[in-house]
């Protein structure tokens, strides 16, 4: 099993824990590693400016007024021993040296300093060496001792004087820190994670608390909603979020009961009339009925066959868009064309004013908005209809006015819906199905248009079609 096939069921309480324990390890381990190394330096550098003092001292009293050449090289003229020299010069605290050009110590002080070997390099008169070079490397411990180093010349002979700081209780108070880095760091690192662990399932609870609640809601119960947290929190705004979302679900699953129970009483409707012709037509051995009755199973049947393909059409909207075939369109000979096949069906004056109007459409659908909006309009009108085509700046206009009754206000938008009827002059034996503007918005709102009902200023009822014009025409 590998380790992100283990991190992708790592729920969200593990990888906060994972994740702040991980960066407490590296903060603890940097802030730790930079604490270490800013003490060594400040050991280091408080001993080096300790010895560099010490130094100056101890040569100027072994000096003493003597003459120093210009070339810096200290000559020292003594006719005391070594020892007795270095411990007339000594300093409190403070370790010094005599060694001669092998490297052996020849004087200290005090006398115990001779023992310690401070490997300290035999250095010509006047060369000078800094112990602290040594240390300069990142995260090493320093040594138990930091020391400067210079050749003199003592009666004539070359020898290296070293005076060294003891820094060696310095050091293992560093040494006291590094472990506590080391050993209190993991524990802290711990204490943490459990801290958040508990912390994170904590501000999950809420979470978990939605999670069994939309688990126990199903299609029979989506009336029911999760407790919202007083937190106004991230937590509060998922409730919140999640009780619309079931809002959604519920405005749908009742939108498609409904729908489903429309469809099946508009197709009982023709299929109850072509089961009684067809009853009534075998009950004559004649065969004169089937005659008579022939033109109303026709009817029937293409108003059935009309029906199953509306809900086709509404059925590929909802699921994956219409399929639209766009090309350059003359939506003027589309208005007319259809205008000269509903004409001989109307019984109502048609006054029609079009003017020349290319869009980027599907005609096909266009023909069937403009269809849709002449038949409800001969429908509901009852003496006038008005046709009206324009543009203006960015758009087409298509006016459809009947001078039949208005639609309220609060019943404008519903007209738009499936299966809506408003009141009995909008019955099923005028022949509409409640389906036709339904299609119509769908189409119109494929071509990136909008489709609305009104009045005019004469009180007249008026749909209008505003679609988009080309970006090369506007």
């Amino acid at each position: 099993m590998s380790v992100m096939g283990v991190r992708r069921r790592w729920g969200v309480r593990r990888k906060t824990t994972a994740a702040a324990a991980l960066l407490m390890i590296v903060v603890l381990l940097l802030a730790g590693l930079l604490l270490l190394e800013v003490l060594k330096r400040n050991i280091v550098s408080t001993a080096h400016d300790q010895a560099v003092t010490s130094q100056q001292q101890v040569l100027s009293r072994l000096v003493d007024g003597q003459q120093t050449p210009e070339n810096r090289v200290i000559y020292v003229w003594s006719q005391a021993d070594p020892e007795e020299l270095l411990r007339a010069v000594g300093q409190p605290g403070v370790l010094v040296q005599l060694t001669d050009q092998e490297g052996e110590v020849v004087a200290s002080s005090p006398a115990m300093a001779g023992d310690i070997d401070l490997d300290s390099p035999a250095l010509t008169p006047g060369d000078t060496f800094e112990s602290r070079m040594d240390n300069e490397a990142p995260l090493r411990i320093p040594n138990d001792f930091v020391y400067v180093s210079e050749g003199i010349v003592v009666n004539n002979e070359p020898h290296t004087l070293v005076v060294a700081v003891p820094v060696n209780l310095q050091t293992s108070s560093l040494t006291v820190v590094a472990v506590f880095v080391l050993v209190v760091g993991p524990l802290l690192v711990i204490l943490g994670a459990l801290t958040m662990w508990w912390l994170t399932g904590r501000s999950l609870r809420p979470v978990r608390r939605i999670t069994d609640q939309v688990r126990t809601i199903g299609g029979a119960n989506l009336d029911e909603r999760v407790d919202v947290p007083p937190t106004r929190d991230e937590i509060a705004q998922l409730a919140s979020t999640m009780n619309a979302m079931l809002d959604r679900l519920q405005a749908s699953d009742r939108a498609q009961r409904r729908f489903v129970a429309d469809a099946s009483h508009e197709l009982r409707s023709p299929l109850a009339t072509l089961s009684t012709t067809l009853d009534v037509a075998r009950s004559d051995p004649s065969g004169e009925t089937w005659k008579e009755l022939s033109p109303v199973l026709v009817s029937q049947s293409q108003r059935m066959g009309q029906l199953v393909q509306d809900l086709l059409t509404l059925a590929r909207a909802d699921d994956a868009g219409l399929d639209m075939r766009v090309a350059d369109t003359d939506m003027d000979e589309v208005v007319s064309d259809e205008i000269a096949r509903i004409r001989p069906a109307l019984d109502q004056e048609l006054t029609v004013y079009i003017e020349p109007v290319r869009l980027r459409a599907d005609a096909s659908k266009l023909q069937h908005v403009v269809r849709n909006l002449l038949s409800n309009a001969g429908r509901h009108a009852e003496s006038l209809i008005e046709v009206r085509l324009s543009t203006t700046e960015t758009n087409a206009v298509l006016t459809v006015i009947n001078n039949g009754d208005t639609i309220a206000p609060a019943d404008q938008n519903k007209v738009f819906e499936r299966f809506v009827r408003l009141d009995a002059s909008r019955a099923r034996d005028t022949g509409g199905s409640g389906l036709g503007l339904a299609i119509s918005r769908e189409i119109v709102l494929a071509h990136g248009g909008t489709i609305a009902v009104d009045e005019d200023t004469h009180g007249r009822c008026r749909f209008t079609v505003t679609l988009p014009l080309p970006q090369d025409a506007q």
